[in-house]
């Protein structure tokens, strides 16, 4: 994964820390989907609902192609530790 090594992550999260939390997401994501809508403007647009035991969780601005768990962890870790 380019995660725990890009720019944005590289001083905030260590590679020990991004594998625990992934761990910790496969083991707590029940379910993931794409919800497409239509904006006021009239525009497409989409996001990610991931099912937590506990809560759900959306997801913007996340290519949605090829859509795949280990990407929905990523953009979930990414947004954590901003």
């Amino acid at each position: 994964m380019s995660c725990p090594n890009c720019k944005c992550n590289k001083s905030k999260i260590s590679n020990d820390e991004y594998e625990e939390l992934k761990e910790y997401f496969k083991d707590e994501i029940q379910d993931y989907k794409i919800v497409d809508y239509i904006k006021d403007n009239g525009n497409h647009s989409s996001y990610v609902e991931v099912e937590l035991e506990d809560y759900i969780v959306e997801i913007e601005d996340i290519d949605t192609y090829n859509l795949n768990l280990d990407k929905v962890i990523d953009a979930l870790i990414r947004n954590s530790v901003k």
